[in-house]
């Protein structure tokens, strides 16, 4: 089925620094640790906070102990000045953009002003931005409220920040022709109004939407109901464990959107469960097509294909015969990574749900499989001599050491095995003469780097499930921004490398120049994931996957240039 996931969608910029905030005081503080109030309206993601040793504190004690974060909707001054006498650690975690809305109603209010709130009556927001006007505002969220509303003297008006604009547009011109002494503030967060927007636009090209999000979320609900409103069939869900086939079936394109606080995990799971469900027009060929590159993907094998891809590309540019050593690349490449996913899967239940799902349901077969893949990798490679036989149990030996170890912690040291294990497995083993050949070295180098960046590229678009496990990658530490410049940047100067090494260094052929292509291909993906990365998990990592494969063939036709 066509899948079109909204342009903006998942965890806003206020959900996402109060969940950050959360899982940096769980990883830092033995507890215990709460949160006054849900943190933020979505189950899945308070269930992930529950596993973590945060708790919800509903009520305050009189007496306390531990940390307590106050959620993204912020809190009544009254009810973080009666947790800091309960004898609790109070972090603020309130949305800036919320805190503007507080900040207005109680500055206002101390010059005497009324404080106009248009919001949803009981939303902890309202509850919050009321508490800073300290007796003097006025709560408007239906049209009686509207009506019996009476105001003397001076006022202001504001918004609970995810109102639907129009309705708020609307209101408050109604108010400031009824009592002239008003001053508007427009304190919708942009982040609601793009969203709203955009579901607008979205429903202009599917046949049916679904809502990923929380019940009680206030903007999740709206977007459910603006998207009735455009006269789409909506499918209002939390998981992918409530989506209808049966129901989803008789359409041929589905949109699909998410509220602000809804995790990126939840929203892909959502979308790999739609895309695969059979569209009304969908053909037998593109059914086929997308089911076998999902079974690739999911299995791994994709990835050991990309893995004899590059022994392929390295072998054609030292001038090396193929031999059987694509194929031991492949077996090695293919079990190093399907035994790291099922030995480390908690990062892959929020990257990559229905993956691991996958891995696990038949966890018996691909631990056979791979244990079966080493063994042949070590016979093929004991066929080739025993240095190459040396090259590959040091490869299988650090494997080991780097999974039952606090190696595995260390920030970039992901990155920097799986870089090493690609290079020694594509390039070294294949390689002639591996100790008296500088070209070889030079070449492991080079696919190196080119592995480092499609391990780079992969960080990013796991970063949200390696945060929430823990995991400290270089993605993490840099962020996602600075190290995407940094990648680009880096890409940049290699493909320039690559394509003058052939010009300046003696012995180096042509066909070098693939690496060129190879990293002007990575430069593309990375100004691709700087544009959209959410819900494309898939199609992002075939793409990934797929610098191996750009590579080989860029050596294959630069071999059989004329030039």
């Amino acid at each position: 089925m066509k899948v079109r996931l909204a342009r903006i969608a998942g965890f806003c910029m206020g959900v996402r620094e109060a969940m950050e905030l959360a899982l940096d005081v769980s990883a830092q503080d033995p507890g215990p640790i709460f949160t006054y109030g849900p943190l933020i309206h979505n189950p899945s993601a308070l269930q992930l906070l529950r596993e973590k040793g945060i708790e919800v504190l509903s009520e305050i004690p009189a007496h306390g102990e531990g940390t307590v974060i106050i959620r993204a909707h912020g809190v009544t001054p009254d009810e973080k000045k009666a947790l800091e006498e309960a004898g609790f650690f109070v972090i603020d975690g309130t949305c800036p953009r919320v805190i503007k809305v507080q900040s207005l109603a109680g500055h206002y209010a101390q010059k005497g002003y009324t404080i106009v709130v248009v919001g949803d009556k009981g939303h902890p927001e309202v509850k919050g931005i009321l508490g800073h006007a300290g007796g003097k505002g006025i709560l408007l969220s239906d049209e009686s409220d509207l009506e019996a509303l009476s105001i003397e003297g001076p006022y202001i008006i504001v918004a609970q920040t995810t109102q639907d604009r129009e309705r708020f547009e609307e209101w408050s011109k109604r108010i400031l022709e009824r009592f002239p002494n008003g001053r508007l503030f427009d304190t919708i967060c942009d982040s609601t109004k793009k969203r709203q927007d955009e579901v607008r636009r979205l429903a202009r090209e599917v046949d049916a939407i679904i809502v990923v999000g929380g019940k009680k979320s206030a903007n999740t609900t709206r977007l459910a109901e603006i998207a009735a409103e455009e006269g789409k069939e909506v499918f209002f869900v939390e998981t992918e464990a409530e989506i209808d086939e049966d129901a989803l079936k008789k359409f041929s394109v589905v949109g699909v959107t998410a509220g602000a606080s809804t995790p990126n995990w939840v929203i892909n799971g959502v979308l790999r469960r739609v895309e695969a469900i059979p569209g009304s027009d969908e053909s037998f060929f593109h059914r086929a097509l997308w089911r076998t590159l999902r079974f690739l993907h999911e299995s791994n094998l994709w990835t050991g294909l990309s893995g004899a891809a590059l022994c392929v590309g390295s072998s054609i540019i030292m001038d090396s015969p193929l031999g059987i050593a694509p194929l031991l690349a492949f077996f090695t490449v293919f079990a190093m990574h399907t035994l790291n996913r099922i030995l480390d899967h908690r990062s892959g239940r929020f990257n990559d749900p229905l993956r691991t799902a996958f891995l696990l349901r038949y966890r018996e077969i691909f631990l056979a499989s791979s244990v079966v893949s080493i063994c042949l990798s070590i016979f093929l490679a004991a066929t080739l001599g025993w240095i190459k036989l040396l090259f590959l149990l040091l490869i299988v030996a650090l494997g080991i050491v780097y999974t039952l170890t606090p190696l595995k912690d260390l920030a970039g040291s992901k990155t920097l095995f799986v870089a090493g294990a690609w290079a020694t497995v594509s390039v070294l083993v294949p390689c002639e003469n591996p100790f008296g050949d500088p070209l070889c070295w030079l070449i492991a180098l080079f696919s190196f780097l080119l592995v480092v960046l499609r391990d780079i590229l992969m960080e990013i678009i796991d970063v949200q499930g390696d945060r929430l496990v823990g995991r400290e990658t270089l993605t993490i530490l840099l962020g996602e921004e600075r190290m995407l410049s940094l990648a680009s940047r880096a890409t940049l100067v290699l493909a320039i490398l690559s394509f003058i090494a052939p010009l300046l260094i003696p012995g180096i052929e042509g066909d070098f120049w693939a690496y060129g292509v190879a990293f002007l291909y990575g430069l593309f993906l990375t100004k691709s994931f700087a544009r959209e990365r959410l819900g494309k998990n898939l199609r992002l990592e075939i793409l990934v996957e797929a610098i191996s494969m750009v590579f080989m063939t860029a050596a294959i036709l630069f071999n059989i240039s004329p030039s």
